[in-house]
């Protein structure tokens, strides 16, 4: 039974509460929201949009900005592309609060997924946590070069990086001591993605689902109970969402046909799910591309809230959260994807036709198709700002 959202009196609830109930599907007094920042757009927003609340990161941003923007961009010295990372957990544990999402955003700290940074024939290089080496390339993302793992038999005596200890957690524990209303979503990990996106690639896996098949679902369940333990670790020091981050889909079709989906992956998305409730938190898919038809199993798995159902990818919002959206949370509507050919109009009027299909009966937050990318005009990060504050004080109730 679908339970009609009835909207309290503004700021009667903290982000964490209001959060925790729309995801339920219980009475909130606004939408709750979620922003989640690429780095080098925190250093744009924070010179050319809305200044952060302290001084030295200011200052950072504005410097960072000029050099990478001034020196080519995505053509700027690897130098100039790395350093604006240095934002990364500023933008997402804090400025985002600071711009009015409900949500802080944030990772095992960076040096204990980066392991060592060194420069090789003038590039700069990363040894991450996982084993594999990465290089910014032509663009602005650590791609993996060398990674951890070369055939299917390295998956045997691979050894996950621990996480365990409290320094891990530093950052993590500062921002719910400085936040204590607000809602922390800490990044997981789903036992798909981490083959293309941490230690491997994405051909060599799909063949070894053919090839090796053993071993991949052997890797898979030691690489679960990891995920597990690094999520138990998270609400333990002060986490309330885990954020599940597995890729599922292209545009139009999934990654992997569904039969092997089921057969790989589902039970250990199932069993992590079940593991973040038994924490006491509330579980999070990110997974880009085509999700509609994953929904079924989502619900199956009792899987709170999917964020971020990308219309690029061919989802539909309205079809799937009249279905749905009496058992599954949607965290989506502000598209950071076509939202980039919009005029800052045409933007506005998306994210309010979200808000408005979400608004009937709840289980919705605002949030973004992916991270925000520079590349976003600047006027329509003025727009998408400005909407969501107009939706935040009532204006379209």
């Amino acid at each position: 039974m679908r339970i009609e959202r009835v909207n309290m009196p503004k700021g009667l609830m903290t982000s964490k509460e209001r959060v925790h109930a729309a995801i339920k599907g219980l009475p909130v007094d606004r939408v709750p929201v979620m922003y989640w920042f690429n780095p080098h757009t925190v250093c744009r927003m924070m010179t050319e949009i809305q200044p952060g609340h302290n001084i030295y990161w200011n200052f950072l941003a504005h410097f960072l900005w000029r050099k990478y923007h001034r020196g080519g961009e995505f053509n700027a010295p690897n130098i100039w592309r790395a350093l604006p990372y240095f934002l990364n957990d500023y933008g997402n544990h804090i400025y985002v609060l600071e711009l009015g999402a409900d949500i802080s955003f944030q990772i095992v700290g960076t040096g204990y997924t980066v392991k060592r940074i060194y420069f090789e024939n003038g590039q700069l290089k990363v040894l991450d946590a996982f084993g594999s080496v990465r290089g910014l390339g032509g663009g602005i993302y650590w791609d993996i070069e060398k990674p951890a793992i070369k055939t299917a038999t390295d998956l045997k005596d691979y050894r996950f990086p621990d996480f365990t200890d409290d320094k891990c957690f530093s950052a993590l524990r500062k921002v719910r001591k400085a936040y204590p209303g607000a809602s922390i979503m800490m990044e997981g990990f789903g036992v798909q993605d981490l083959f293309s996106t941490q230690i491997w690639s994405m051909a060599p896996f799909m063949m070894a689902l053919y090839d090796n098949p053993v071993e991949v679902k052997q890797f898979m369940q030691r690489f679960g109970d990891w995920s597990i333990d690094l999520a138990r670790c998270c609400v333990k020091n002060g986490a309330d969402m885990i954020f599940i981050y597995d890729d599922y889909g292209y545009t139009g079709r999934p990654l992997i046909s569904m039969q092997m989906w089921k057969e790989f992956t589902y039970p250990h998305l199932k069993r992590i799910i079940a593991a973040i409730h038994d924490a006491g938190a509330i579980a999070i898919l990110h997974s880009c591309g085509f999700q509609t038809p994953f929904l079924d199993y989502y619900v199956e798995a009792e899987l709170d809230a999917l964020q971020a159902f990308q219309p690029k990818a061919g989802n539909d919002f309205q079809s799937a959260y009249e279905k749905y959206g009496d058992r599954l949370a949607f965290i989506t509507g502000i598209d950071t994807q076509l939202g980039e050919q919009m005029s800052p109009q045409e933007i506005r009027e998306s994210i309010l036709q979200s808000y408005r299909i979400g608004k009937i009966h709840g289980r919705h937050i605002l949030g973004v198709t992916h991270m925000f990318q520079p590349t976003m005009p600047v006027e329509n990060m003025r727009e998408i700002l400005k909407t969501v504050k107009e939706i935040q004080a009532g204006l379209y109730d």
